[in-house]
């Protein structure tokens, strides 16, 4: 295995470990690579984005539905960024603001990524979502950036990539074998070209596996950050409980996406049946750590709606 390889390994493996802001381990890149982090969480949410299935083009009354949606996504993402910055102060350290985007995709979906960026599916407005349940899952996707999922989800994706070279050293003997023994261009080539493939393929392949492990409580997680930045913005949990169920029935067309949303409005659900839970305070005047922090920065342009994908 090449030196930097191993250099780089134990590097992560070092400097790799965090702790989530819900206590729970997870692997995160180091301070000097978070640069990259952000870069390949962007990468990553754009191939999600080229892959899902463009919605057809507006006429008439569904364009105005279109403007409506928007409007009401730059209105509840400004409101949770006021809440999120205020809760969590060192956000202005990592992404002066969320941007928010409504991309014109068929299906009801969200997206993220390490530095800001919220992006909402034009399909969800299909399901007829009112404001709370709006800022649900808005909330929700804000949390994925705020407790770092993104740059966990990379740091996986790395350690797999440079696990797959240590554990794949026979494919370098076979290629290096076919070069000297077979003496031919062509072959040396082409064994080189499978040995990448497969490589490349195994480290694809089991980091999606790793990702997919960690998503179901990533996404709890991302519920309980949200459930606090909901209540920190003035949602009442109980409203947000009984909104979530009152979405449009399940269908066979439903996408993972959306039974996803329906298994977090039935932990919400479960989790407001508890003893009642008081009620958001109005924060002091000490504690408002984002007004302090903004009396130091030039204004900031309010998140933003559009359409580039």
């Amino acid at each position: 295995m090449p030196a930097f390889l191993l250099s780089l390994l134990l590097v992560f493996f070092v400097s790799a470990c965090a702790t989530s802001p819900q206590g729970r381990s997870q692997l995160r890149a180091p301070s000097a690579l978070l640069g990259f982090s952000a870069v390949y969480s962007e990468l990553d949410m754009r191939l999600q984005l080229v892959t899902a299935e463009d919605s057809p083009s507006c006429s008439d009354v569904d364009c105005v539905a279109d403007r409506e949606f928007d409007q009401r996504i730059l209105i509840l993402g400004k409101r949770l960024t006021d809440a999120a910055y205020r809760q969590h102060p060192d956000l202005i350290s990592r992404f002066a603001r969320f941007e928010f985007i409504v991309a014109d995709k068929a299906e009801a979906g969200s997206a993220s990524s390490a530095g800001g960026t919220v992006v909402i599916f034009r399909g969800l407005r299909h399901l007829e979502p009112d404001d709370v349940t709006l800022a649900f899952v808005l909330a929700r996707e804000m949390s994925h950036v705020i407790a770092g999922h993104h740059e966990e989800n990379v740091t996986t994706s790395i350690l797999v990539a440079i696990a797959t070279q240590i554990l794949f050293p026979a494919l370098n003997i076979v290629r290096g074998a076919v070069a000297v023994t077979g003496g031919a261009a062509t072959s040396a080539a082409g064994s080189a070209l499978t040995a990448t493939a497969v490589t490349s393929a195994a480290s694809f392949a089991g980091a999606r596996v790793l990702r997919a492990s960690d998503r179901p409580q990533q996404v709890q997680e991302a519920e309980t950050m949200a459930m606090a930045l909901l209540a920190g913005a003035k949602w009442n949990g109980r409203e947000v409980a009984d909104q979530l169920e009152a979405l449009a029935p399940e269908t066979a067309e439903d996408s993972d996406w959306t039974e996803e949303l329906r298994e977090s409005g039935r932990r919400i659900a479960s989790l407001m049946q508890g003893p009642m839970l008081p009620e958001p305070m109005e924060p002091r005047e000490p504690e408002l750590a984002f007004g302090q922090i903004a009396t130091l920065l030039p204004v900031l342009p309010p998140p933003m709606v559009s359409r580039p994908f």
